[in-house]
């Protein structure tokens, strides 16, 4: 990936959106809450451990509402009982890209991240 893509993908919007998290493998479903989104990925905290390189499906409960597929980047542990999960976003639908785009830039406008 070139550094000036890097960049881009790089800026993320700290924003709380509950999310269930499906593993389609052993229909089993964890709640967590994304931390902070980007274009490429987003930073989830769950009371599950979620081991890297796994897959999952991530439905949004809040704007943008969209449902994600993701792979487990990192993982570490957070607060009592809760890691927190590093996802990149895997097949992203052309149509969920731009709703994810969107609201992103709405959001940004909305609210400053400095």
């Amino acid at each position: 990936m070139s550094d000036e893509k890097r960049a881009e993908d790089s800026v993320r919007l700290r924003k709380f959106i509950d999310v269930i998290i499906e593993d389609q493998l052993s229909f089993t479903l964890f709640r967590g809450a994304i931390a902070d989104i980007s274009i490429s990925g987003m930073r989830v905290i769950s009371d599950q451990y979620l081991p890297k390189g796994t897959r999952y499906t991530f439905t949004m409960k809040r704007a943008p509402f969209i449902v994600v597929r993701g792979e487990v980047r990192w993982i570490r542990a957070f607060e009592r009982d809760t890691f927190q999960v590093g996802v990149q976003f895997v097949g992203l639908p052309e149509e969920d890209h731009r709703k994810l785009q969107s609201f992103l830039e709405i959001e940004r406008q909305r609210v400053p991240t400095s």
